[in-house]
This record gives structure tokens, sequence and C-alpha cells, in this order.
């Protein structure tokens, strides 16, 4: 139930989170601020009009893509993608996010002819800058758009050579079906080879099939959403056994799959098969910051405290890097459990 106790639970305890888009969470606000700078011209003038667009305009995950690219273009050089990455720590801050895991999908700014090193060194300096002010640690997740061949997503893992002491994970988004994780088998070995870690977002718009893809072909260490994993009783042994993280994000999945309301979506029954979850906002513009997506999963799916605890603290030990944050979390939830 969300009371008060809840909702001061979810926005006082420090989190982590593992799954969320920089180039799909610029804030309206910043957007605007950018757009004006570089002379771009959007189809909206306010936070309000941006807000009141995509609710009209972004219906499927196509129309997401369309949008996402086109609010995206206001980014142009170092400065810019700085300003996005600070703003975005701001309001990790301002949601006591502690640990951040953010996929840096540099495709949607290639396509612009934005060089590599522009947006990762804006993104850094960013990240540094997040890390003096407010204290939120970031963690870059590098993402491949499936829907580009193979030859073309090798190449980017490989430009990210020069790249390894800011960038420690490779991921995968972009539309699913017709593009299978197996297509991308040799980015994976390939950032494997690395050292980079592997995620990838799999059984989100497509079968069971592509999750075991990616943990057995691709070598994936955990999966982003994975909720078509609920069809696969085996996967679910296995993935309660391995202790694979799924980082879920049910709002942004309700919104873009076939789930016909968020009641249906199937988190809380992998959590009591055993499987370990973390929630996370995805795109925050779109479907909600992290607030919101606890908020929900409490509303609509029936989690307890102990529920939202497990989650919180699942997105720090399942996490990247944010291990050595746990110490800090659980005195915080002894705490509040004390207090209870």
């Amino acid at each position: 139930m969300l009371d008060e106790r809840m909702k001061t639970l979810i926005r006082e305890m420090p989190k982590g989170e593992n799954h969320i888009h920089i180039e799909g969470s610029i804030p309206a606000k910043t957007a605007l601020r950018l757009a004006k700078k570089n002379g771009i011209t959007l189809p909206f003038t306010t936070e309000e009009g941006m807000t009141e667009y995509i609710k009209k305009n972004v219906v499927d995950l196509n129309s997401f893509m369309v949008c996402d690219r086109m609010i995206n273009s206001v980014c142009i050089d170092e400065e810019d993608y700085y300003q996005v990455l600070y703003d975005l720590g701001k309001q990790a801050y301002d949601q006591n996010i502690i640990y951040q895991e953010l996929h840096l999908d540099y495709p949607l700014n290639e396509v612009r002819g934005i060089p590599l090193d522009v947006v990762i060194n804006g993104y850094e300096a960013g990240r540094k800058a997040v890390m003096r002010d407010f204290g939120v640690e970031i963690v870059f997740i590098a993402g491949i758009d499936r829907s580009l061949s193979s030859e073309q997503c090798v190449a980017f893992v490989r430009a990210l050579e020069p790249y390894l002491d800011i960038i420690d994970g490779i991921g995968m988004d972009c539309e699913e079906k017709g593009n299978p994780c197996i297509k991308h088998v040799d980015s994976y070995r390939l950032a494997g080879e690395m050292g980079l870690f592997r995620t990838a977002h799999a059984g989100e718009d497509d079968g069971a099939y592509n999750i075991w893809d990616a943990l057995l072909e691709l070598g994936c260490q955990r999966i982003d959403h994975g909720l078509r994993a609920i069809d696969d009783p085996k996967l679910m042994d296995y993935l309660a056994e391995n202790k694979i993280l799924l980082a879920m994000c049910t709002r942004s999945n309700a919104f873009a799959t076939h789930l016909t309301s968020l009641a249906d979506h199937p988190i809380k029954r992998m959590m009591e098969h055993g499987i370990v979850c973390s929630i996370s906002s995805d795109d925050p513009p779109y479907v909600g910051d992290l607030i919101q997506e606890y908020e929900s999963v409490v509303e609509e799916i029936g989690f307890t405290e102990k529920d939202v605890i497990e989650v919180a603290r699942n997105s720090l030990e399942y996490s990247i890097k944010g291990q050595h944050l746990l110490p800090r979390f659980d005195t915080w939830v002894a705490n509040w459990l004390k207090e209870a």
C-alpha cells in the first residue's frame, strides 16, 4: 500500500539505478535550453509542451524512437553533452539515487555526424562534475544499436578501446524483433576480450530464446528487461540458480510491450521464484522517473516494503561497480526498520 510511510521509504532510501538511457532521458528544460543555444526548432516551446507532445505522439516503440532522435538532436558539442549529463545527475541526486548505470547510445549521435570523442568526453566531464557536486556515482554502458549490421557494431566496439578507462560495459538496445541477440555475437566476443561488462536488452519485445542467446552465446552477465523469461520455466530456474540480474523497467514495459496493464507485469512472480530483479526508469521523460517507478510497483503490482528494499539492494549488490555502497545502504535500512 502506498501510504505515507511507503512514500517516505521510496523517496529517502539511498538506491541505485541499473537501466537508464542518457539520450532517452534528456530533461525538457535541458532540451529547450540547448535547442535555443544551437538554433534548433522543436515542436514545443515549454516543458509542459514537451510532456504534452510526448503524450500525444509517442504511442509505441517506433514513435518513441522518432521522438527520441528528434530531442537528442539538440546536442551538438561537448558542452551540450556535459550539460545533459550534469542535469541528469542533479535529477538522480534529488531522488536519493547514489549510483547509476547510464546507457550511452552513441549511434543516435553518429548518424548526425557527431564524433565519438565529443560525446564521450562531454559525458565524462559531466560525470566528474556530478560526483564532485552531488556525490552520485555514474557508470557508462556503451549501447549497440541492434538494428545496425554486425560489421558496424564490431567497428563501434573496437572504437571504444581508447576509452576503456571511461566505459565499463557494453549493452544492446533498439528494435528487438528482427534483430536477435545472436546477430551481434562477434561484437560481444570482442567486448569480452576487452574486459567490458556485458548486458543486453532481451526478452522485452521478443521471446525467451533471445535471453538464452544473450547469456550462453554473448556471455552476458545480466539482462535488461527480460520479462519474457516468464514463458520458459527452465530459463526461470537458470536465472534464479545463477543469480543473474534482470534490470527491469516496469512502466516502460507496460508502455512499449504487449502488457495490457502494469498489473500484468511478471516481476513479482519472478522475484517469488528467486530471480534477482532491480527496477529502473529507462527513459524518464516518457514513462516517469525512478520514484514513480517505485510507487507504481507498489500501487499496481503489490510490492511490499520488503520487496521495495530487496530491489533497491539488488541495484547495488548486482551492479557493475556499486557494491562498495552496500554498507551505506544496509545501515540506512537498519535505522529505518529500527524506527518502525
